[in-house]
C-alpha cells in the first residue's frame, strides 16, 4: 500500500471504509490490519471524523471476533467428548504416520 502521507485524506477516508466493508465478509483480520494502519493517522488532530468512525469500527468487530472465536474454541475443547458423534465430525484428526 502507499505511504499514508502521500494520500489525500479522502483517499484514506475510502480506503478505511473499503478495509471496514472488506471485514464485515467474515474477515477480522482485515479490520485489525485497518487499525493498525491508519492508528497514527487517526491519532492526529486533523483526521477526518468518517475515518476515525471506521477504524474504530474495525477495531471493536475485531475484537468482537476475538471474543466470539476463544469461547467457542474453549466450548469445543470443554465439551468435545460429551457432544458426541456431531462434534467427532468438526473435528480435524491428521494422522501421524509412522
Amino acid at each position: 500500500m502507499p505511504k499514508l502521507d502521500k494520500m489525500s485524506p479522502e483517499e484514506q477516508v475510502s480506503i478505511s471504509k473499503k478495509m471496514f466493508y472488506g471485514g464485515l465478509a467474515f474477515l477480522p483480520l482485515l479490520w485489525l490490519v485497518n487499525f493498525v494502519y491508519f492508528f497514527c493517522t487517526i491519532r492526529q488532530p486533523s483526521a477526518p471524523r468518517e475515518m476515525r468512525k471506521y477504524v474504530y469500527m474495525s477495531l471493536g468487530g475485531c475484537i468482537v471476533w476475538f471474543i466470539i472465536l476463544t469461547t467457542w474454541y474453549a466450548l469445543f475443547v470443554e465439551r468435545r467428548t460429551q457432544w458426541g458423534a456431531g462434534a467427532d465430525r468438526i473435528t480435524v484428526v491428521i494422522p501421524k504416520g509412522t
